[in-house]
């Protein structure tokens, strides 16, 4: 029996049989303890377009003329979790988990490919280094490795405001050059500042920037002569730092007094061994101020 679509009754209307089996039986939600119940209830008068109400089940179906069918149901039968994606289902609530970021386990680190559309978590470095292709390296082919390239890396920085003398050790010997900064240093005015490697290795012989000669036989090598109470400078370069051999050096320095005054020389070093540590000090007095920066150089 089809259904004859929507139809306005009237009060006080009688309906006939054929009314409520054509127009109310079939635009009504009917509710059943279950499917044989309705298949019991409704049979001889089923007709395309019925909706049903199954209690035990929690399922809203109509009947397509041939057959009861879920309600509004799609095509799509399950979810399945692809390449980098963990999870899925086929009914209820479905959870896709992205597994790339899962594999993260700290900052940092970054998800590299492994071949094949397979993947793993690379580690951050450490500071400075940089991500290199390397095709020796299994399974990632990259790796975390000290930049061959040139550039300058922040070793140390080191606040100079009490005290006569800082050591600063354990600094990387990976590098061509070291270059100390020192700025804003202030300090017991005319007092000579001196850098040492070691206790005992004299630095030796130097020219000033004027083209005088300079020696400096003393088991630290002098950075700045006579200096000012603030507005000192300094910088030093000391070069092929990481040999064992002598080192040749480039010292600039300046300070104010009634207007900027510098100088500075090049010279070398006797210490015939690596340098990982060297220490700043002052002949007399102490420092009141400054910030001392060291740098690899490549």
């Amino acid at each position: 029996m089809a259904g004859a679509g929507y139809k306005l009754f009237n009060t006080g209307d009688v309906l006939t049989a054929a009314q409520v089996n054509t127009y109310l039986q079939e635009q009504v939600v009917m509710v059943f303890a279950d499917a044989t119940a309705r298949t019991t209830a409704l049979s001889g008068v089923l007709a395309e377009g019925m909706v049903s109400y199954l209690k035990d089940t929690d399922a809203l179906e109509i009947y397509s003329g041939a057959a009861w069918v879920g309600y509004g149901s799609g095509d799509i039968t399950g979810v399945t979790a692809g390449t980098g994606i963990s999870g899925g289902g086929t009914s209820g609530t479905v959870t896709i988990t992205n597994s790339m970021a899962t594999d993260i386990t700290a900052a940092g680190d970054i998800i590299v490919g492994t071949g094949s559309g397979t993947f793993d978590n690379l580690p951050i470095g450490t500071t400075g280094q940089v991500l290199t292709a390397d095709t020796t390296v299994s399974p990632y082919k990259v790796k975390w490795a000290t930049s061959s390239s040139g550039g300058m890396t922040l070793l140390s920085t080191t606040t100079t405001n009490t005290g006569s003398s800082y050591t600063i050790s354990s600094l990387s010997t990976s590098y061509t050059n070291l270059y100390l900064q020192w700025e804003g240093l202030s300090c017991t005015s005319g007092a000579s500042i001196t850098l040492a490697f070691a206790s005992g290795n004299a630095s030796v012989g130097g020219v000033n920037q004027d083209g005088t000669a300079i020696t400096v036989n003393a088991a630290a090598l002098k950075l700045h002569a006579d200096t000012q109470s603030s507005g000192n400078a300094i910088s030093c370069t000391i070069y092929n730092y990481a040999a064992s051999a002598s080192k040749t050096v480039d010292v600039r320095y300046g300070g104010l007094s009634a207007g900027w005054r510098g100088g500075g020389y090049q010279g070398f070093h006797s210490y015939a061994s690596a340098i990982s540590e060297v220490t700043v000090a002052i002949s007399t007095g102490s420092f009141s101020a400054g910030t001392l920066k060291i740098y690899g150089v490549k």
